[in-house]
């Protein structure tokens, strides 16, 4: 008798679904204190993103939610830059994505470099 209850608890403990990965929720919010809504994900949802496109640095949309297969992207753009995160825990994505370094860092930096690889000689 013992057996049978043992193998029931078993088989009971297995068959319970785990529980679901939580990530904040928002669609298209101006501010990350809007993007605060908590959402159970489906159990082939295995990450939290974050998507945050800046136009020229005056507005900045974020968006965040759950995916079964996220995949982290930076783009600079002329007029703005898009930044997206991903990660793997419960409510993860509670920040904004992480921002990205202006397009002119990188245009200063190679101007730079090209200068001093050019030599003083040649100024």
């Amino acid at each position: 008798m013992k057996a049978v209850l043992l193998a029931l608890l078993a088989i009971g403990l297995a068959l319970q679904p785990g529980d679901a990965l939580q990530c904040y929720t928002c669609t298209a919010e101006m501010s990350n204190k809007n993007c605060q809504n908590v959402k159970n994900c489906t159990v082939a949802d295995t990450t939290c993103w974050t998507s945050r496109v800046s136009a020229v640095g005056f507005v900045t949309v974020i968006s965040k939610g759950c995916s079964s297969n996220c995949e982290e992207e930076a783009e600079n753009y002329y007029v703005g830059k898009k930044n997206v995160t991903c990660c793997d825990t419960d409510l993860c994505n509670f920040n904004g994505a992480h921002t990205l370094q202006p397009a002119t860092t990188l245009g200063l930096l190679s101007m730079l470099g090209g200068l001093l690889l050019w030599g003083p000689t040649q100024l």
